[in-house]
């Protein structure tokens, strides 16, 4: 009985034996870069440190143009500040203009005058003035809070 128990074991340890040798095959199969699943990891390797540097490359020039881009748009705000004053100055000369125009020649009936290059030019929606021999009827189309003409 001893010696079948022995066999038993010897048996165990010649399987247990084969078993470790055919993993340490697929282990040294799977560590070779040569075969194909060696092969697919370091390529994924060298792709994720690839993808990393692009990732950090990428993240540098948002920063920079962040910067450039907020720079830009500080010099926007205080250039259009600038025009919203000097539109607002010409303005005031303009209107002081005309008024001074107009006192001094209450015939004159167009804004500018006519020794302007640019008489005709009437910005801000300035119209020439309309005599009585200009009748023309304007037509208004009204809706009804439902939405139809009427």
């Amino acid at each position: 009985m001893e010696f079948i128990i022995n066999m038993m074991v010897a048996l165990g340890a010649l399987a247990a034996a084969a078993y470790c040798m055919l993993l340490s095959r697929r282990l040294r199969a799977l560590t070779r870069l040569d075969g194909d699943i060696g092969k697919a990891i370091a390529i994924l390797s060298q792709q994720v440190d690839a993808l990393s540097r692009a990732l950090q490359a990428a993240e540098k020039t948002s920063a920079q143009s962040n910067v450039a881009l907020e720079q830009q748009i500080s010099r926007a705000d205080a250039t259009a500040r600038r025009l919203e004053l000097l539109m607002a100055a010409h303005q005031t000369t303009d209107k002081r203009s005309i008024a001074e125009e107009r006192r001094s020649n209450p015939d004159i009936d167009e804004p500018y005058g006519s020794d302007r290059p640019n008489a005709d030019f009437a910005p801000f929606g300035r119209h020439a003035q309309r005599t009585p021999a200009d009748t023309r009827t304007r037509v208004l189309r009204q809706r009804d809070p439902l939405g139809v003409d009427r």
